[in-house]
């Protein structure tokens, strides 16, 4: 079970519009445990997914709720603005199937164990980064040659941003609503980025 996010920043509208910024803004990335500007994060994960694409590799995406909508918004745009092969694993009957027969822990481990191959990646999102769904299939991923991005909140010190993945980013969001909106625009930049290159 997910704790509670922090107090937010904030008790207006435009208050929490001003957390969100701040939250952005105090974004922090790192690359195999060392800090990297943010800029040449995104321009690092941009070039992931290039990688994937001139590889004919895929990209595999996993988030719990609200971060499961927004990797199966992301995904489907990597695929058609980027065609580059990406998916989730956010179907009903796969997610209640793998509940049911190992426990919602397994839910995404499994699938991405018989799917994934050496050379894929995967994009883990979890707002607090304590979801024990999240974690395990990116500690599997690492432990099967799979490049993994991670983007977590609130605490800086969660299990999924202390990962050993080759790409993580962390912002400071003081609600969930404020964690995905942030996100959501990380992931966007890095897309359109890639998206944009040689227009």
């Amino acid at each position: 079970m997910n704790p509670a996010a922090p107090a937010a920043g904030g008790s207006s509208p435009l208050g929490w519009l001003e957390g969100l910024a701040e939250a952005l803004r105090d974004t922090a990335c790192r690359r195999g445990g060392e800090a990297l500007p943010l800029a040449e994060g995104l321009h690092a994960l941009a070039g992931l997914w290039r990688r994937q694409r001139d590889n004919d590799a895929r990209v595999y995406w996993i988030g719990n709720g609200g971060s499961a909508a927004l990797v199966s918004h992301l995904s489907q745009d990597l695929l058609n603005k980027c065609r580059v092969q990406s998916t989730t694993f956010n179907d009903p009957a796969l997610l209640t199937c793998m509940a049911n027969d190992y426990g919602y822990e397994d839910v995404f481990r499994r699938p991405l164990l018989a799917l994934a191959r050496p050379g894929d990646l995967l994009v883990a999102v979890s707002s607090s980064g304590t979801s024990e769904n999240i974690v395990a299939a990116a500690k599997s991923a690492i432990d099967g040659d799979l490049a993994v991005v991670t983007l977590s909140a609130f605490d800086p010190a969660n299990p999924l941003h202390a990962l050993p993945a080759p790409l993580a980013f962390h912002t400071p969001a003081a609600t969930y609503g404020q964690a995905e909106v942030a996100h959501t625009a990380l992931l966007h930049a890095a897309l359109d980025t890639l998206a944009n290159e040689g227009r």
